[in-house]
């Protein structure tokens, strides 16, 4: 089901227009952080929640 490409590309074209990523850092070597480029790309906003609560992408970050 996740796998499929028509359930990504209605994830990413229809649902939620704000996505928290938990785990995201600044680190790019990390999966969340493509993912956060990514989800930018489609238009989304990202809130970046890390206990370090580092701007991401330039977003704020929340711990």
């Amino acid at each position: 089901m996740y796998g499929d490409p028509a359930t990504i590309r209605k994830i990413l074209t229809e649902l939620g227009d704000t996505w928290a990523i938990v785990g995201l850092s600044s680190n790019e070597r990390r999966a969340a952080y493509g993912v956060a480029d990514v989800l930018q790309r489609y238009g989304k906003r990202i809130v970046p929640v890390h206990p370090k609560a580092e701007t991401v992408h330039g977003e704020k970050g929340y711990p």
